[in-house]
């Protein structure tokens, strides 16, 4: 006859070796989740900061401030440095620039970084990840926009949106129907190609998306667009556009503007947008780029940056697989950057 407390010592022991492998799966789901990236490509947080003279980390008054942020599980943010039309555009691009270089200073939970391996590495340390751009060329100035491109790029900036809502001596906008590059437009696309800076077209004219496309060695992005296929408004992406960019290897971040996404805009809207841009450029050719904070109407759903699992899940339920969904997190726009920056050390390509 076993004894009663042996009777104990091996239902314990076979209890344990049954659930031994479930808490291990739960472990290793924990752990695959802390290091999954996520980013947002358009975060007009910057801005508001500003004007609002708060912090990142403030508990109100942001739409993709720390908590948010945090909350979505967004972990690699690109914070946007907009001058506006009535504004000095070269002095307030140097504004954001100190209210982020302060925040970054300021805050242990983030760090500003300059390409994916950085990108993981704060990830993996438990930080949000920085990424600067500047939102039209126009914020470079006029005479010196070389120099002043060279000294926003040492102090981090990544990527550069070559237009606003206004044509400017670079290129045309599609808000006035305007051209394609310029001369000196050509001049900082190759600038940016040859210093590994990211070219974003969101707000470009057709014309000049496709001269940018067609001329380019390394992936181009537009951080913030939807389809224009199921929105017709000019900020959206034609089907050649969409294919332009995807051919270069590059990624479109969906925007949740709502007078983009259409009538009655939500979640569901949202992912439509999803569906058809990786129907034309394929699933590896979609990203986020909110533009949370950026003085936008939200779709129901998303009001906030803490709201992003709802998309998700509304993607795994249209049968989007794992893989997919982490590309369109972030998977994608990180393998877009490597090769931006690859392709910059890459000389003949600029002979």
């Amino acid at each position: 006859m076993i004894p009663h407390y042996l009777k104990l010592f091996f239902d314990i022991h076979g209890f344990t070796k049954k659930i031994f492998p479930f808490f291990f799966f739960i472990c290793l789901i924990k752990i695959s989740m802390a290091h999954a990236i996520q980013v947002d490509l358009h975060l007009d947080t910057p801005t508001q900061i500003f004007k609002k003279k708060i912090g990142l980390d403030s508990l109100r008054g942001l739409e993709a401030g720390l908590p948010q942020l945090k909350a979505g599980g967004t972990n690699i943010a690109m914070m946007v440095l907009w001058p506006p039309l009535k504004s000095d555009h070269l002095k307030r691009t140097m504004d954001l620039l100190r209210v982020m270089e302060k925040e970054i200073q300021r805050l242990d939970e983030v760090v500003l970084i300059h390409n994916p391996d950085e990108a993981r590495n704060a990830v993996k340390g438990s930080k949000i990840g920085i990424m600067l751009s500047l939102e039209g060329a126009h914020g470079l100035g006029h005479e010196n926009w070389k120099k002043v491109l060279e000294i926003l790029h040492k102090k981090g900036l990544s990527a550069i949106g070559i237009t606003w809502s206004f044509s400017n001596r670079f290129a045309g906008s599609s808000a006035d129907e305007g051209g394609g590059l310029t001369q000196v437009g050509f001049e900082l696309v190759r600038e940016c190609f040859r210093r590994g800076i990211i070219m974003d077209v969101s707000h470009a004219s057709r014309e000049t998306t496709l001269q940018i496309c067609s001329q380019s060695p390394v992936p181009v992005i537009a951080s913030h667009s939807d389809a224009y296929s199921i929105k017709a408004h000019h900020r959206n992406l034609r089907d050649e556009e969409i294919r332009c960019i995807a051919e270069t290897g590059g990624v479109i971040g969906l925007n949740f503007h709502a007078p983009f996404i259409g009538k009655d805009a939500d979640i569901k809207l949202v992912a439509d947008h999803a569906d058809y841009i990786s129907k034309i450029g394929g699933h590896r050719s979609v990203a986020l780029g909110s533009d949370f904070d950026g003085f936008i109407k939200k779709p129901r759903g998303l009001e906030d940056a803490g709201k992003l699992k709802a998309l998700w899940d509304e993607l795994r339920s249209r049968g989007w697989s794992k893989e997919q969904i982490k590309g369109i997190q972030g998977e994608n726009f990180l393998r877009a950057w490597k090769k931006v920056l690859d392709g910059s050390e890459d000389k003949k390509k600029f002979e």
